[in-house]
């Protein structure tokens, strides 16, 4: 059954109506009549099986009960990301979304090439939109939090249990050690751009009681590190069971 989003301020006695761009793929793409049944979900982790009521600029479906949702994991994830260059985040973000994270922040790290000044704006809308969409084809019902781009320190900054950063010049071996251990609720893994993290960095982070290790002896890009990690602590700690 198709999945559509609607924020839960969308969501007014018994119905809900689809912003424009839903409505468009709902009533365009999709093809669906007056009539269809589909599942709505509010990003807050609550689906719902609804009913298209109306079709029009916004369309306006009836609420029919409330689903059991059970794609989200027990760890509460977090991944924090070095901005890189051209659409290697938009790829990230998707998948990080299908990963289950909680949680996406995305930084400036020494190595990182920044963009023109307001460019970094446009693009945190498109990797919010980007979440949206992978919400809902892989059917999750919690929508991670992507906010502004912020500096190293602050993305050092969270209440996690366990936090990890990926360096490649880590000395191999250790991490199944670290991930056998009792798991935690809560993790922050950090993920430098495609030049990686300064020494500097890697030291502040320690300060900071993240553990430095690495992703094995191969360098990795920014994508396939993001998602190896996630897969990592989603086995060990998470619902990859």
């Amino acid at each position: 059954m198709r999945r559509f989003y609607a924020p839960p301020e969308r969501f007014r006695e018994g119905r809900v109506t689809l912003a424009p761009g839903e409505t468009r793929h709902l009533a365009l793409v999709l093809r669906l009549p007056v009539g269809a049944a589909v599942e709505v979900t509010d990003g807050d982790g609550r689906v719902f099986a609804a009913q298209v009521q109306s079709l029009g600029r916004e369309a306006v479906l009836q609420v029919i009960e409330e689903l059991p949702s059970v794609s989200e994991s027990r760890l509460a994830l977090t991944l924090g990301l070095g901005l890189a260059k051209g659409d290697t985040l938009d790829l990230v973000v998707r998948q990080a979304t299908e990963m289950g994270v909680t949680e996406i922040v995305l930084f400036v790290s020494e190595r990182s090439e920044v963009s023109a000044s307001g460019r970094e704006t446009r693009r945190l809308a498109r990797w919010q939109k980007l979440a949206r969409e992978s919400l809902k084809s892989c059917r999750r019902a919690r929508l991670p939090l992507i906010s502004g781009v912020r500096d190293f320190a602050a993305a050092l900054q969270g209440p996690e249990e366990a936090k990890f950063l990926f360096w490649e010049e880590a000395e191999p071996g250790g991490l199944k050690e670290l991930l056998n251990r009792p798991g935690p609720r809560s993790a922050r893994v950090l993920i430098g751009p495609e030049g990686g993290f300064s020494a500097r960095e890697v030291a502040q982070a320690q300060a900071a009681g993240f553990k430095v290790t690495s992703l094995g002896p191969r360098r990795l890009r920014v994508e396939t590190a993001a998602l190896t990690a996630l897969a990592l602590l989603q086995f060990a700690w998470g619902d990859l069971t």
